[in-house]
């Protein structure tokens, strides 16, 4: 046998391997993923969570999600079903975690619970020579790593947050409102209000008429905006806006800023005899109710207003 015809034969048995792997691969059933992300920051390990659907572009958009008081990113990534719409709009979801109040004792949903700093009135009580907690600063770093580790699009960064973590990213994208491409907010204003924003920001503020929550935080913020109404208001001056609208919705009354900078969405909706709550989650019964004129599902709301708006 010649050199040349076992080097023929050789290649053609490789040329076969590779088919084959080839063909595993693409065979192969594409998985959705939640993985753990580990950072530390400020001297604090605050891992967040990442959900990568079974199918995305080269560059997804991207959602953080952040929870309420007594959250964590496992609980938010569970509790509000965006896995469901990442599944079918090919967009990664990511969850950031909060700490406990008391950093020097395990987290409780009843003694110690986690919470957002929203500048409101909990404040976190940190081990002895350790550095303050800076949510604002790890939700800086969770969206730069975030963006560098899952190559999202740098244009469709997006952020969602329900009672303390509503008070957190309206707090974020008034003060980085370069990196936010669109927020929407359930269930807690912006407790201290910026007097100007560096770009205008759009925003679905979304608030139930029995949620009473909010209304501890007053005495704390000499800027918060008291009513849900006003922080509506606040958000039309902060991005500019000159005329208003209001319109009769199923189950509640929408209000929308018109002539905005940037020609950006500033909308409220008013959901009536809704309390603080998130329909369309595990633990919400809103749809079960006999009060709902409609169903609710303000995560696929969420996304609506996210995807409605122009890419960057």
């Amino acid at each position: 046998m010649t050199l040349s015809c076992t080097c023929a034969r050789f290649s053609r048995l490789i040329l076969v391997v590779l088919a084959t792997q080839l063909l595993f691969l693409f065979a192969a059933p594409l998985r959705a993923q939640l993985t753990t992300r580990p950072l530390v920051h400020n001297g604090y390990s605050r891992p967040y969570l990442v959900y990568r659907p079974a199918q995305t572009p080269p560059h997804p958009a991207m959602v953080l999600m952040l929870g309420g008081a007594g959250s964590t990113a496992q609980l938010t990534s569970e509790e509000f079903q965006w896995a469901r719409q990442a599944e079918q709009h090919h967009f990664l979801v990511v969850y950031p975690e909060p700490v406990a109040t008391n950093l020097s004792k395990p987290i409780d949903r009843h003694t110690n619970l986690t919470f957002w700093d929203l500048k409101g009135s909990r404040t976190h009580l940190v081990p002895p020579g350790m550095p303050p907690v800076d949510d604002e600063g790890y939700l800086l770093a969770v969206l730069r790593d975030a963006l560098h580790r899952e190559r999202a699009a740098r244009r469709q960064v997006f952020l969602a947050g329900f009672s303390s973590g509503s008070g957190m990213v309206q707090l974020f994208a008034a003060h980085h409102p370069e990196l936010v491409d669109g927020i929407v907010a359930v269930a807690t204003p912006l407790m201290e209000p910026p007097l100007q924003l560096a770009r205008p920001v759009p925003i679905l503020y979304i608030h139930g008429d029995d949620d009473e929550q909010f209304s501890g935080f007053e005495v704390n913020s000499p800027h918060f905006a008291t009513t849900p109404h006003g922080n509506w208001v606040t958000w039309g001056s902060l991005d500019g806006c000159r005329g208003q609208q209001a319109a009769r919705v199923d189950g509640g009354i929408r209000f929308s800023w018109q002539q905005c900078k940037g020609h950006v969405p500033v909308v409220a909706l008013f959901v009536a005899h809704l309390g603080h709550d998130w329909p369309g989650s595990l633990s919400s019964h809103w749809n079960d109710s006999i009060h709902n004129a409609a169903p609710l599902d303000l995560t696929a709301t969420a996304w609506e207003f996210f995807a409605s708006l122009p890419g960057k």
